[in-house]
């Protein structure tokens, strides 16, 4: 009995698959025979029609992606902010070591060092792609002794960026002229720099 219990639910399934899919080909045949009879003008306004309701569809699922998106990036901004200020507290206090007239203490090389591997720890799990290349040139510029002004003020660029603040019309190095006593030496520095590359006669001589 228990054989022939399994065997009719076994033909009674094929069955009902054998009649969606003859109900569906029937229901796909007759939409077809239906498209081919209408006219021209019809066709085109139904295809018009379906082709909002697709665009409309699309259109939601695009803008539930973004502010799906915009609560994640948002979600994550306090966190991002707290270690870029860190960083930032790190690097004008190296700064301020320099300037005589500023009672704020620096970290010592040991500190430093410590504080920057956790910090690139913390940029792997947080920082943006941006950032992260940027800490990256950041590194590189040092270590070849380039031009590390342009490389900090491109680092801080990125940060204020990925929090979400606008870097329209900083262009001069603001933000690493800001930690300066003298903004304007820092234009000087950059000068003398650039007047003392070779050019490229030079270098070909």
């Amino acid at each position: 009995m228990e054989i022939a219990k399994k065997i009719g639910s076994i033909l009674l399934g094929l069955i009902i698959l054998a009649a969606l899919v003859y109900g569906g080909y029937w229901i796909v045949v007759e939409c077809i025979a239906l498209l081919s009879k209408l006219q021209k003008e019809v066709l085109a306004a139904l295809i018009g029609a379906m082709a909002t309701v697709f665009a409309g569809i699309a259109a939601v699922i695009i803008s539930q992606k973004q502010s799906k998106q915009r609560d994640i990036d948002e979600s994550h901004r306090p966190k991002k902010v707290e270690i870029y200020k860190k960083f930032l507290d790190a690097v004008s206090g190296l700064m301020a070591a320099q300037n005589e007239n500023v009672t704020k203490k620096g970290m010592t090389d040991q500190e430093l060092v410590d504080y920057l591997v956790e910090f690139k720890s913390e940029l792997l799990l947080w920082g943006s792609p941006l950032v992260i290349k940027r800490q990256l040139e950041f590194e590189e510029v040092s270590r070849k002794n380039g031009n590390i002004f342009t490389a900090v003020n491109n680092l801080y660029k990125a940060i204020r960026e990925d929090i979400g603040l606008s870097n329209k019309g900083l262009n001069s190095h603001e933000l690493v002229k800001m930690y300066l006593s003298d903004p304007g030496e820092l234009d000087e520095i950059l000068a003398s720099n650039k007047s003392m590359q070779p050019t490229a006669d030079a270098s070909a001589d």
